[in-house]
């Protein structure tokens, strides 16, 4: 390994753990970039003047810091991302109590860990396209009135064509299932699943479920009242009355290193739920 890009949370514990981080590659003789989390996004704009001698993305942070080195890990020919937690939310991050960052980064060196793959989709106006990991939320601008939005669904043996009126739709990966979805009582999936959920945010049909659809499918929105696209947590733009939202799978997938193979998935999501555990 020669060259590590560092992505932090500004807070003086993650600055603490920063310092740490760089000294232990430093070590190793790597040459180290570090931005916070804020930097990336202009990095990500400018994705055209990035280096192509980036070996690996650490992320030190919460899930926010994560995603946004994951999104900067893909334009660095999908190289892996090495996530430690220093954050409220640590989806994506394994519990290292009793690890510290120079001791992983001797297991990473050592070739000590293992690799799980995140799958990423699109989410395409007719202007841009959008990569995201954990959801794209089609959110009315006009939460006082109920608005609607088409829906088709195109996947193997399956098609089918709807209205849905409420606040919005959101379509998100199994991965991102604990996160908005949930909240959205949309239902918690195994993020070693490739699936993409369908969840309405308030809608007049009353009980009408979230749907869960294998990684090849194609759903379209068409956007009956105007609308605002937010995608991993970020505007992404204005949608206008009669435009469309196509969400397709995308072409490569989040490698992110792990040093352990399992985790207990449902005591670290809803623990930070106000669930009790004895």
């Amino acid at each position: 390994m020669r060259v590590a890009i560092v992505i932090y949370k500004p807070v003086p514990r993650c600055i603490e753990l920063l310092k740490d981080l760089v000294n232990s590659l430093r070590k190793h003789e790597i040459y180290v970039e570090v931005y916070t989390v804020d930097d990336i996004i202009n990095l990500i704009k400018k994705h055209n003047s990035i280096r192509d001698d980036v070996d690996v993305v650490f992320s030190i942070g919460g899930d926010g810091t994560f995603l946004k080195a994951a999104k900067l890990s893909l334009l660095y020919n999908n190289i892996p991302v090495l996530p430690y937690p220093c954050g409220r939310r640590n989806f994506f991050y394994e519990e290292f109590l009793k690890t510290s960052l120079s001791e992983l980064v001797e297991s990473f060196m050592s070739g000590n860990y293992s690799i799980e793959f995140c799958p990423v989709y699109n989410a395409c106006t007719h202007t841009t396209c959008e990569v995201f990991i954990n959801e794209a939320a089609i959110v009315n601008s006009n939460l006082g009135k109920v608005a609607k939005y088409g829906v088709k669904v195109k996947s193997p043996l399956v098609e089918s064509d709807f209205i849905l009126e409420g606040d919005g739709v959101l379509l998100s990966t199994a991965a991102g299932s604990s996160g908005y979805n949930l909240s959205a009582r949309g239902p918690l999936i195994s993020p070693f699943t490739d699936l993409l959920i369908i969840t309405p945010l308030n809608t007049l049909q009353l009980g009408f479920p979230s749907i869960v659809l294998p990684r090849i499918s194609v759903i379209e929105i068409t956007i009956l009242n105007t609308s605002i696209l937010y995608v991993d947590g970020d505007h992404a733009g204005i949608l206008e009355k009669n435009s469309s939202v196509k969400v397709t799978p995308g072409s490569k997938y989040v490698k992110i290193i792990r040093f352990s193979h399992s985790r207990d998935l449902v005591k670290t999501i809803l623990a930070r739920r106000a669930f009790f555990y004895y």
